[in-house]
């Protein structure tokens, strides 16, 4: 009786409250049972992992203790689910990175002994690109060379980070010829994949470096690039003859790397074909080139320095100012003739040029 009394406004006031009243209450005991499912996963995960530890190092340090029963007892007590396996692989992973010689050896019969080489390239054929990822890092890893063909299946992947995982296996399984995926690779190769492939290859220490000229007339932009870059970190100046031919490329960001390319090289050949290049060519390439020369060439590129003073670009004419500085005494004294001229048009950007902090 008393509810009916109660004006509507009220009643939906208080319908409404409660209603929250009850969401909020669900949503605490939703969070509260997250918690502690968590707290119990991590619990049970660090008690594996334990375990894990305290049998890789039996394994390492007193391996006449375990006959082919103990490996099998062990399987059949704490490696039947996946979440037990993945937790022992994760234990073995992360000690295997630490370590070099017999004991890396060692690690990896027990990988296979234990059956996790089949585990992890069970993952390569999940409908999940992260999990394949995951399961073609764990094969690079543990060295697995003979999964390299399966691995490779995987190089034009919609998935960019799938792919650079896959970039990264081939380059440590395929020791002797490191960068041969580059020839199947018709996606684009990233700055960021460019950088990890460059660290990879660093870590790797490889015998065997491949001549990146090979790579230089691929239609992926990206892998020229790529292929440019690491010319100049292995020091490769037999390519310089094919980096002249791409100063026509379509592309001005590849011709400004070109240009890069032959500087670090100090590509002294490629004075001449840089002085003609120079009118043709956009802003961001010409200014490339004015850095190159004078690393490259000497005095007999001064005239051209002297004539670009008066360009209508005062970038250009900075960029020149700086050439002449960097070309020998003649060209330093030019710029401080100008420096000293009070009166001269140029003279801040000669101060400037000759300044050592800019």
């Amino acid at each position: 009786m008393w509810w009916s009394d109660w004006p509507n406004l009220v009643k939906i006031n208080l319908l409404a409250a409660m209603l929250l009243l009850g969401v909020a209450s669900l949503l605490f005991l939703f969070i509260l049972f997250s918690r502690l499912q968590d707290g119990v996963f991590y619990k049970r995960r660090q008690q594996q992992g334990r375990q894990a530890q305290d049998f890789i190092t039996t394994f390492l340090f007193n391996a006449e203790e375990l006959s082919p029963q103990s490996l099998e007892d062990f399987c059949r007590q704490h490696l039947q689910s996946t979440f037990q396996r993945q937790v022992f692989l994760d234990s073995l992973l992360q000690l295997h990175r630490n370590i070099i010689g017999e004991s890396s050896l060692q690690l990896r019969s027990l990988y296979e002994q234990l059956g996790l080489h089949a585990f992890s390239k069970s993952k390569l054929y999940s409908g999940a690109w992260d999990v394949i990822a995951k399961g073609i890092g764990e094969l690079a890893e543990m060295g697995m060379k003979q999964d390299a063909e399966l691995i490779r299946s995987f190089i034009n992947h919609p998935q960019a980070m799938l792919r650079s995982e896959v970039q990264v296996a081939l380059l440590r399984l395929q020791n002797e010829a490191p960068f041969a995926f580059l020839d199947e690779l018709e996606e684009p190769l990233m700055d960021w994949q460019q950088m990890q492939l460059a660290r990879a290859a660093q870590k790797a220490n490889l015998t065997r470096v491949p001549a990146f000229r090979r790579w230089l007339h691929k239609r992926q932009e990206t892998i020229v690039c790529f292929s440019i870059r690491m010319i100049v970190r292995y020091g490769q100046q037999d390519a310089v003859r094919d980096l002249l031919e791409l100063l026509s490329h379509p592309s001005v960001a590849l011709r400004q790397e070109v240009v890069k390319a032959l500087r670090h090289l100090e590509a002294y050949e490629a004075t001449e074909h840089l002085l003609l290049r120079y009118p043709a060519e956009t802003l961001a390439v010409r200014l490339e080139i004015l850095r190159t020369l004078p690393v490259i060439s000497g005095e007999e590129t001064i005239s051209f320095y002297a004539g670009l003073l008066q360009d209508e670009n005062r970038s250009v004419r900075l960029a020149a100012t700086k050439a002449l500085v960097q070309s020998g005494e003649s060209g330093k004294a030019l710029i401080r003739k100008i420096k000293d001229n009070l009166q001269h048009a140029l003279q801040p950007l000669a101060a400037s040029a000759l300044d050592p902090r800019i």
